[in-house]
């Protein structure tokens, strides 16, 4: 889900469009339920993402992040399930290391989900603010940090993983879309796995049709390209090739066109990390490396295994990184980014915030931008995301992708 820009945003105050202009949409309803709408954080293909109020007795408020459905396919059973179907898997994993989810469900017509709202920034953006300081690319201790992270967010993987039933059966949870995107950083120095959006289930109402392959092409495991059945171990796969791209500062399998991408994950060469970065260890190299064996039993089995793997490698080290070493480095690449955060809280739970302009920056560490309601926003209606790809298309893709291996294998 991508940030709100400052383009799409119309102020209430200033810009208010005319009434009955063409391409008005109104920009969110006031109020979902027991929950007030008070800045958009991000918008993307399926749903928005608001910071809200959530009112109850003698004057309870607490603030959550309160994820909406696009009304335009609320009316869309395939999407709503999807929805629904995230809210009901996130809802029941309980972990330090997974953002929580209170509540969801329908009301004023509104399909919700209300989460945790983290003051922190995702990993994709840390990794930005890192490429765009030579001071922080040179820093020796940028493997250890970011081995750090990721052994949190294999805990947080593996609490997924190991759902069950009220009979104690395995729920077989797969993310199946673990990216830098979606782990985010708090400035506690804590990893949090997000978006569960499109995660695999047993009692998932919503099913994913023969030939239909879901997840990011860059980080998807060879199996899942394949339309194989997928288990945990697709997402220690994605762990592996996000963590190899935080320790080089590269992209590992992305390519000019997804065919590329898809025979670059198949049968590309995967070099060990300390090829582009002198400072990583063999022990840590052996650690990327294993869980980007393209067979999944050649793999680490969980991702707890994993994370024990780069919890060992991390006591081994003459520096301590541990979270609060994170939270600090945190706050250093971004100097004002929770204090930012922390005003936009206060505002949205001052009464007097309806008041305010209809714009709020929340930092330019940040980069975020957030807007106050109500507001009409003009053309704001986003494009429906792509419906999966066909069994036909799909297997045309792989089928050639496979023959350009064999090929190539037989040459040699």
């Amino acid at each position: 889900m991508k940030d709100s820009s400052a383009e799409e945003m119309v102020s209430a105050r200033d810009d208010r469009p005319k009434a009955g202009s063409p391409g008005l949409v109104p920009a969110a309803p006031w109020r979902i339920g027991r929950y007030e709408l008070c800045f958009e954080l991000a918008s993307g293909g399926m749903a928005s993402v608001h910071l809200a109020r959530a009112q109850g007795n003698a004057g309870f408020e607490k603030l959550v992040a309160l994820k909406r459905i696009h009304p335009h396919l609320a009316c869309a059973p395939e999407y709503v399930d999807m929805f629904l179907d995230e809210a009901r898997i996130a809802s029941r994993i309980t972990h330090s290391n997974v953002c929580s989810v209170f509540d969801f469900g329908e009301a004023d017509g509104e399909y919700f989900i209300a989460m945790e709202y983290l003051v922190g920034e995702p990993l994709s953006r840390v990794h930005r603010r890192v490429l765009a300081d030579v001071d922080q690319r040179d820093c020796p201790l940028l493997p250890m940090r970011m081995a750090r992270i990721i052994a949190q967010a294999c805990e947080g993987l593996h609490a997924a993983h190991e759902l069950t039933d009220a009979d104690g059966e395995s729920l077989r949870v797969v993310h199946r879309d673990v990216s830098a995107e979606n782990l985010f950083v708090t400035y506690d120095g804590v990893t949090q796995v997000v978006d569960f959006g499109i995660a695999h289930a047993r009692q998932r109402v919503h099913s994913t049709e023969a030939g239909q392959v879901k997840g990011t092409f860059p980080y998807m495991a060879p199996e899942q390209m394949t339309s194989a059945v997928v288990d945990r171990r697709v997402d220690v796969w994605a762990l592996g090739t996000v963590l190899w791209e935080l320790l080089t500062l590269r992209k590992l399998f992305l390519r000019e066109t997804d065919v590329n991408t898809m025979y670059a994950v198949l049968s590309g060469e995967i070099q060990p990390p300390s090829e582009f970065r002198n400072d990583v260890s063999a022990e840590l190299d052996e650690i990327v490396l294993k869980a980007l064996e393209r067979s999944p039993d050649a793999r680490w089995q969980s991702a707890r295994e994993m994370g024990k793997a780069l919890r060992r490698y991390l006591a081994k080290q003459d520096e301590l990184i541990g979270p609060a070493e994170v939270a600090d480095w945190m706050r250093e690449l971004f100097p004002s980014g929770e204090l930012r955060k922390r005003e936009l809280m206060d505002i949205a739970l001052s009464r007097e915030g309806v008041e305010l302009d209809a714009e709020v920056t929340a930092g330019a560490e940040s980069g975020e931008r957030v807007s106050r309601f109500p507001a009409l926003a003009v053309g704001r209606i986003p494009a429906a995301p792509p419906l999966p790809a066909s069994l036909l298309v799909m297997l045309i893709g792989v089928l050639t992708v496979l023959a350009v291996v064999t090929i190539d294998m037989l040459r040699q």
